[in-house]
C-alpha cells in the first residue's frame, strides 16, 4: 500500500457567526435538535469518530449514535500522554459496538499502557515528540481498514489536521449567535499560518439553511 494513503477526513462542527465553537468558559451548546440529528446521521456514514483528550476531560461523552440504526464504529481519542481517566464513558460505554482506540506518543510508559489494554483498549503509538504525529497516524489507521473519519475536534485538534492538509471535507453549521471573547475557542486554533497562500483551499459544494441556522459544506481543492 502506498505510504501516502490516509483516511478521508470530514471536519464537522457548529460555530457562532463569529467563528466560536464554545464560549469563554467552554460552553459548546450551539446545536439544536435538528443539527444533532444531522451530526448523528453523519456518524452512521463513517468508520470512526475522532476527538482530542480535551473533549473527554471536559464533557466525558459516549461518542455513540442516537436516532439511527447502525453497526457501530471506532472511537478514536488523541491523547499524547495517555491522561484521560480509565473510567471515562468512551472506555466503559458499549465497547462491543464502539471499540476505542487511543493514540499516544512513544513517550508513554508500558505500565500505564497496560492498564488501558486490560480494558481492551487499542493503543497506537505515533511520534516521539510531545504530540501525536497525525500524518503517520493516518497511515496506520488506513492500514487498519479505517477509510473515513469524522473529526469532531476542538480548535487545537482541528489545527493539527488543517496544518498538514489532511482535511478533505468540512461541514459547518453556523448558529445565529455572536458570543465574542478573545479566550473563546475558535473553530481552528493553534499556531496558524503566516500567509493566506499557505493555507489549504476549499470549494463551497453545498448550502442549506433552516430556522436561522446556515449549513455549509466545503470540499478540498485537489
Amino acid at each position: 500500500m502506498k505510504g501516502n494513503k490516509h483516511p478521508y477526513i470530514i471536519l464537522s462542527a457548529a460555530m457562532t457567526i463569529d467563528g466560536k465553537i464554545a464560549s469563554k468558559i467552554g460552553d459548546p451548546d450551539l446545536s439544536d435538535e435538528e443539527d444533532w440529528k444531522a451530526v448523528h446521521k453523519l456518524r452512521t456514514e463513517v468508520d470512526a469518530i475522532m476527538v482530542g483528550k480535551g473533549t473527554i476531560l471536559k464533557d466525558n461523552p459516549k461518542l455513540h449514535i442516537n436516532y439511527y440504526n447502525h453497526n457501530g464504529y471506532y472511537r478514536i481519542v488523541l491523547d499524547s500522554n495517555l491522561s484521560i481517566p480509565i473510567n471515562s464513558r468512551v472506555i466503559k460505554y458499549r465497547p462491543e459496538v464502539y471499540p476505542t482506540i487511543i493514540c499516544i506518543t512513544e513517550n508513554v510508559s508500558m505500565e500505564k499502557i497496560k492498564d488501558f489494554q486490560l480494558k481492551n483498549i487499542t493503543i497506537i503509538k505515533s511520534g516521539r515528540g510531545s504530540r501525536v504525529d497525525v500524518v503517520k497516524l493516518m497511515q496506520i489507521l488506513y492500514q487498519k481498514g479505517i477509510k473515513k473519519i469524522l473529526l469532531e475536534g476542538g480548535g487545537n485538534l482541528n489545527w493539527s489536521f488543517i496544518k498538514d492538509n489532511l482535511v478533505d471535507e468540512i461541514r459547518l453549521t453556523i448558529a445565529p449567535w455572536i458570543v465574542g471573547g478573545k479566550d473563546a475557542i475558535s473553530l481552528v486554533e493553534g499556531e496558524g499560518f503566516t500567509k493566506m497562500i499557505e493555507s489549504p483551499r476549499y470549494i463551497l459544494s453545498d448550502v442549506n439553511h433552516r430556522n436561522n441556522y446556515l449549513i455549509l459544506k466545503y470540499k478540498k481543492v485537489k
